[in-house]
Protein backbone atom coordinates (compact mmCIF):
# COMPACT_ATOMS: atom_id res chain seq x y z
CA UNK A 1 0.00 0.00 0.00
CA UNK A 2 1.15 3.63 -0.83
CA UNK A 3 1.96 4.67 2.29
CA UNK A 4 0.65 8.01 1.03
CA UNK A 5 -2.79 6.07 0.68
CA UNK A 6 -2.02 5.58 4.33
CA UNK A 7 -1.35 8.67 5.71
CA UNK A 8 -4.09 10.89 3.63
CA UNK A 9 -6.15 13.26 6.23
CA UNK A 10 -9.41 14.77 5.23
CA UNK A 11 -10.87 16.67 8.31
CA UNK A 12 -7.71 15.76 10.54
CA UNK A 13 -8.51 12.52 10.33
CA UNK A 14 -6.45 9.78 8.92
CA UNK A 15 -9.23 8.15 6.37
CA UNK A 16 -8.32 4.64 6.27
CA UNK A 17 -8.41 4.39 9.74
CA UNK A 18 -11.09 5.36 9.87
CA UNK A 19 -12.71 3.23 7.15
CA UNK A 20 -11.10 0.41 9.39
CA UNK A 21 -12.78 1.55 12.55
CA UNK A 22 -16.22 2.26 11.29
CA UNK A 23 -16.06 -1.45 9.83
CA UNK A 24 -14.34 -3.19 13.01
CA UNK A 25 -15.43 -1.46 16.15
CA UNK A 26 -17.99 -3.07 18.38
CA UNK A 27 -21.27 -1.47 18.30
CA UNK A 28 -22.93 -0.83 22.04
CA UNK A 29 -24.99 -3.74 22.52
CA UNK A 30 -28.46 -3.55 21.71
CA UNK A 31 -28.02 -1.31 19.00
CA UNK A 32 -27.75 -1.51 15.17
CA UNK A 33 -24.38 -0.71 15.30
CA UNK A 34 -23.59 -4.02 16.98
CA UNK A 35 -25.07 -6.11 14.60
CA UNK A 36 -21.17 -7.37 12.40
CA UNK A 37 -21.11 -9.97 9.73
CA UNK A 38 -19.49 -12.82 11.53
CA UNK A 39 -16.63 -12.91 8.74
CA UNK A 40 -14.67 -10.11 6.75
CA UNK A 41 -17.11 -9.80 3.80
CA UNK A 42 -15.41 -9.95 -0.19
CA UNK A 43 -17.53 -6.44 -0.84
CA UNK A 44 -14.89 -4.87 2.19
CA UNK A 45 -12.27 -5.97 0.60
CA UNK A 46 -13.40 -4.51 -2.88
CA UNK A 47 -14.08 -1.35 -1.09
CA UNK A 48 -10.81 -1.18 0.68
CA UNK A 49 -8.99 -1.40 -2.65
CA UNK A 50 -10.94 1.12 -4.08
CA UNK A 51 -10.70 3.11 -1.56
CA UNK A 52 -6.47 3.06 -1.35
CA UNK A 53 -6.35 3.74 -5.02
CA UNK A 54 -8.33 6.53 -4.81
CA UNK A 55 -6.68 8.38 -1.52
CA UNK A 56 -3.30 7.22 -3.70
CA UNK A 57 -4.59 9.22 -6.50
CA UNK A 58 -6.12 11.67 -4.29
CA UNK A 59 -2.14 12.25 -2.55
CA UNK A 60 -0.47 13.00 -6.07
CA UNK A 61 -3.25 15.54 -6.71
CA UNK A 62 -2.77 17.00 -3.75
CA UNK A 63 1.05 17.11 -4.30
CA UNK A 64 0.31 18.31 -7.76
CA UNK A 65 -1.92 20.76 -7.00
CA UNK A 66 0.61 22.60 -4.27
CA UNK A 67 3.10 22.87 -7.29
CA UNK A 68 0.85 24.83 -9.51
CA UNK A 69 1.19 28.76 -9.36
CA UNK A 70 -1.91 31.27 -10.60
CA UNK A 71 0.02 33.85 -12.49
CA UNK A 72 -2.73 35.50 -14.04
CA UNK A 73 -6.57 34.92 -12.30
CA UNK A 74 -9.79 35.19 -14.22
CA UNK A 75 -11.55 38.02 -13.39
CA UNK A 76 -15.42 38.43 -12.82
CA UNK A 77 -15.07 41.01 -16.05
CA UNK A 78 -13.57 38.12 -18.18
CA UNK A 79 -16.32 35.89 -16.97
CA UNK A 80 -19.25 38.33 -17.85
CA UNK A 81 -17.90 38.95 -20.89
CA UNK A 82 -17.50 35.11 -21.85
CA UNK A 83 -21.02 34.92 -21.28
CA UNK A 84 -20.39 33.00 -18.52
CA UNK A 85 -21.97 35.57 -15.65
CA UNK A 86 -24.51 35.60 -14.86
CA UNK A 87 -25.44 32.56 -14.22
CA UNK A 88 -28.85 32.17 -16.19
CA UNK A 89 -31.81 31.31 -14.19
CA UNK A 90 -32.16 27.94 -15.83
CA UNK A 91 -29.50 26.16 -14.74
CA UNK A 92 -30.48 27.63 -10.84
CA UNK A 93 -33.36 25.13 -11.38
CA UNK A 94 -33.03 21.52 -10.26
CA UNK A 95 -33.07 19.11 -12.99
CA UNK A 96 -36.19 17.30 -14.01
CA UNK A 97 -36.31 13.38 -15.58
CA UNK A 98 -39.88 14.80 -16.72
CA UNK A 99 -37.59 17.36 -19.06
CA UNK A 100 -36.82 14.19 -21.30
CA UNK A 101 -38.77 12.96 -24.12
CA UNK A 102 -37.14 9.43 -24.69
CA UNK A 103 -39.72 6.91 -24.27
CA UNK A 104 -39.03 3.38 -23.66
CA UNK A 105 -41.41 0.26 -24.16
CA UNK A 106 -44.99 1.36 -23.87
CA UNK A 107 -44.61 4.39 -23.34
CA UNK A 108 -43.46 5.00 -20.05
CA UNK A 109 -40.61 7.08 -19.59
CA UNK A 110 -36.39 5.52 -20.09
CA UNK A 111 -35.25 6.50 -16.57
CA UNK A 112 -30.91 5.86 -17.56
Amino acid sequence: MPPEAWDFEAGGVRVLEQWFAARTADGEPGTLAAIRPAVWPQAWTSELLELITVLALLAQARAAREELTVTDPVTTAELRGAGVLPVPGRARRPASVLDSREEGPEGQLALL
